[in-house]
């Protein structure tokens, strides 16, 4: 019961604060993540995590000798499979978390051939779906991501960079 209390409480504490600017815009912390929204065959696609067993929406770090496109690229090939597919970013993005400030690049990917090799030491399995899957990871900031995805794909949104990758 204590446990069950202590997370409760770390939960409300927690304040996420997730902000959307245009492609090109560089915060003063940083970028250090890349999340890629794809889809397949007319679905979502997400990535079981091994060591976090939960779903997400394929993302990464940023390498050293990396700009974010090369690591958007990298991270859907790794984690997806994903050999022929457009890609593009749609927004920088903000998150404020206990007075934190973290900054990643958003992109979408519309796949149209999989069956690359994937990374097995960190990814368990891929599934498609039209919303987001009940075990979701970093659900907070996800879901608020996976929002801005569909109102880009909608056309309610229209913040992309021209040149597609």
């Amino acid at each position: 019961m204590e446990a069950y209390l202590y997370l409760l409480v770390k939960a409300i504490i927690v304040m996420l604060d997730v902000d959307f600017h245009s492609p090109d815009f560089y915060p003063e912390c940083g970028i250090t993540y890349v999340i890629i929204g794809a889809r397949y065959m007319n679905k979502w696609v997400f990535i079981k995590h091994k060591r976090r067993k939960s779903y997400e929406l394929p993302a990464g770090h940023i390498d050293e000798e990396e700009d974010t496109d090369t690591a958007a690229q990298r991270e859907l090939q790794e984690e997806t499979g994903a050999k022929k597919y457009k890609i593009v970013c749609i927004s920088t993005y903000t998150v404020r978390e206990n007075n934190k400030l973290r900054a990643g690049r958003l992109y979408y990917a519309d796949i149209e051939i999989m069956g690359g090799a994937r990374d097995e030491k960190e990814i368990d399995d891929i599934i498609l779906s039209d919303s987001l899957p009940a075990r979701l990871g970093f659900h907070h900031v996800q879901r608020v991501l996976f929002n801005y995805l569909q109102k880009y794909l909608s056309g309610r949104i229209n913040s992309a960079r021209e040149d597609t990758l």
